[in-house]
């Protein structure tokens, strides 16, 4: 038709998003996430935090002006934080001590690929806590290094490849994963977690998660680290109270009042103080009472379980 242009189609194939921020780096430290981030109330919506401005100040000298610059760009690649939010299902209010995020460490050296892959997925999408909500970003952090040692079974080292097309009329690439170990160790790690994620829009804020870097060097010294045990991280549910110690534990002895503190003195129903033999044979015979002064009726008795030895062995 004349008189009318048409633009050409804008193509994205294997593009990273227009506010993606690029790869981190290694060798420049970085405050810890808390501090950035604990002064915020309200979560915010992710448009606004990507889009955020960066405090630019004209008096700054260049090291100052460029160390603000590294830090505005490390919290851009943060995903919004959570201080609260209300699960979709159940519509439970979450406080900040529920929604808080932890760091886990993982040595990728001598690793499988897809076995470390499924754990971090499983962390980065937060189903490791009772909290779990598919439609909110609740995971944890996950710091990935030597991701260069990561091993491969079989033989998918030299016959795995990666595809991609570009848009074009026969342009459909291939990349053997060998090259991309040698070229990018990072994106090998990285494609494996990606394909185990759901594929929506939280795909690329949980991936912001994840932090993998190449060698041994990672800029998160200032945070606190706990290693991915190589089973499933559980954390326990914010409403269900702690269990009572069990036996063989050095606390066996010490019940928890309703505050959770531990009840040193063991007393029998009828309030007389009782040693810890006569405890021991009144838990092997059925059930031990623990009583302390100041506490209803309904708090002065803790009951604890008795464990069935013999189903145990059956089930086992």
């Amino acid at each position: 038709m004349a008189g009318l242009l048409f633009s050409a189609p804008v193509r994205n194939f294997g593009r990273r998003p227009k506010n993606f921020p690029p790869p981190q780096r290694a060798d420049v430290e970085m405050p810890s996430v808390k501090d950035l981030t604990g002064h915020i109330v309200k979560t915010p919506k992710i448009y606004n935090w990507i889009r955020q401005p960066f405090d630019h100040n004209p008096a700054d000298d260049k090291e100052t002006a460029k160390r603000k610059r590294q830090i505005y760009v490390f919290q851009r690649t943060l995903p919004a934080p959570v201080p609260s939010a209300v699960l979709h299902g159940s519509h439970t209010r979450l406080g900040p001590d529920n929604t808080f995020r932890r760091w886990w460490f993982v040595d990728a050296s001598e690793r499988v690929l897809g076995r470390v892959a499924q754990d971090i997925a499983y962390v980065i999408m937060g189903k490791h806590k009772p909290i779990y909500d598919k439609s909110l970003v609740l995971g944890d952090y996950v710091v990935v290094v030597n991701a260069e040692k990561i091993q491969m079974t079989g033989k998918k080292r030299t016959q795995k490849k990666y595809t991609h097309h570009t848009g074009y009329i026969g342009n459909l690439k291939h990349t053997p994963v060998e090259r991309v170990l040698q070229r990018k160790p990072i994106d090998v790690l990285r494609r494996a977690v990606d394909g185990m994620l759901p594929k929506n829009k939280l795909r690329d804020e949980r991936l912001k998660l994840l932090r993998i870097f190449a060698g041994p060097e990672h800029p998160h010294a200032a945070e606190h680290f706990d290693p991915l045990p190589d089973f499933k991280a559980m954390v326990r549910s914010p409403w269900v109270p702690a269990p009572l110690p069990r036996k063989g534990e050095a606390s066996f002895f010490e019940a928890l009042d309703a505050q959770g503190q531990p009840i040193p003195d063991l007393v029998d129903n009828f309030g007389n103080k009782i040693s810890e033999e006569e405890a021991m044979k009144a838990v092997e015979d059925g059930v031990v009472t623990f009583r302390e002064e100041g506490l209803s009726v309904k708090q002065q008795e803790v009951v604890m379980p008795k464990v069935d030895w013999e189903w145990d062995k059956k089930k086992k």
